[in-house]
């Protein structure tokens, strides 16, 4: 087993005490956000699109939500990205999970605000939003504070 490995799955089980989340639910939520990287990455915001809850295709046509992540796509090319806080709600509509993850790219920083829908077949993105030289930071995981990002980049990454 290679030592990232391990150290992931040792803080995935860390931040399960913590937050009374199970394993493959962070796991899943992980993945999600990696392939969310992948596609964006790739300009697949289409497939990022189709494979979308119901709830977000609701708000946006295919186009519009395309516009949307172009202010995250003309920051470059990922390079780092950090989840700061991790929660699971339950909603009228169903269960939620919401992520906040510090994130760098080639040509700035911003912070990532990914909420799911958990769906029988997996999470589906139902929000999406990156504000642009931002950052936050999360105490204990009960309050967390949103500040301007450090120049040359996100303090504490790679």
């Amino acid at each position: 087993m290679k030592v990232k490995t391990f150290l992931r799955i040792a803080a995935c089980a860390a931040l399960t005490l913590t937050c009374g989340c199970s394993t493959t639910e962070e796991s899943r939520e992980v993945a999600a956000v990696r392939e969310f990287h992948q596609q964006l990455g790739a300009g697949r915001t289409d497939v990022i699109y189709a494979n979308s809850s119901d709830f977000l295709r609701g708000q946006f046509s295919q186009e519009q939500f395309h516009r949307s992540l172009l202010g995250t796509r003309i920051m470059g090319r990922l390079e780092a990205t950090e989840r700061a806080h991790y929660t699971r709600t339950k909603a009228d509509t169903g269960d939620l999970v919401m992520a906040f993850y510090n994130t760098r790219y080639t040509k700035g920083a911003c912070l990532e605000t990914f909420t799911w829908r958990v769906e029988p077949d997996g999470l589906k993105l139902a929000a999406y939003a990156c504000a642009p030289n931002m950052r936050v930071t999360c105490g204990g995981g009960v309050s967390c504070e949103t500040s301007p990002v450090p120049v040359p980049g996100i303090a504490g990454l790679p």
